[in-house]
């Protein structure tokens, strides 16, 4: 008797470590979009951070220079199956950055 109910509760808790470590991978990771609202250069992260927070429903936002540009990007909470697939994006568009200023000519 004594062996079985050891081993009901050492089952119960380990049910209990499972389903905390899934609750924390539920929250997910932040995914970046430029701002759909925003219009012309983003100077001031805290505006930016306003705008997609109370007018597109982000977590936050702040201001980053892409493509040479200064642009507002909103961040939402996503799976991480689309993380992954957005931070790859994101190399090959660094990678293609890279190879563009490498191939321009330097003036002096």
């Amino acid at each position: 008797m004594a062996k079985n109910s050891v081993a009901f509760f050492a089952f119960l808790l380990l049910l209990f470590v499972l389903a905390i470590s899934e609750i924390g991978s539920v929250k997910g990771e932040l995914c970046e979009k430029a701002s759909k609202t925003w219009s012309g250069n983003c100077g001031n992260t805290r505006h930016c951070d306003d705008q997609c927070k109370s007018w597109e429903g982000a977590a936050h936002g702040a201001c980053h220079v892409r493509n040479k540009k200064h642009m507002c990007f909103c961040y939402f909470n996503c799976p991480k199956a689309e993380k992954l697939a957005q931070d790859k994006l994101k190399a090959e568009e660094l990678a293609k950055e890279k190879i563009e200023d490498e191939k321009a000519p330097v003036t002096p």
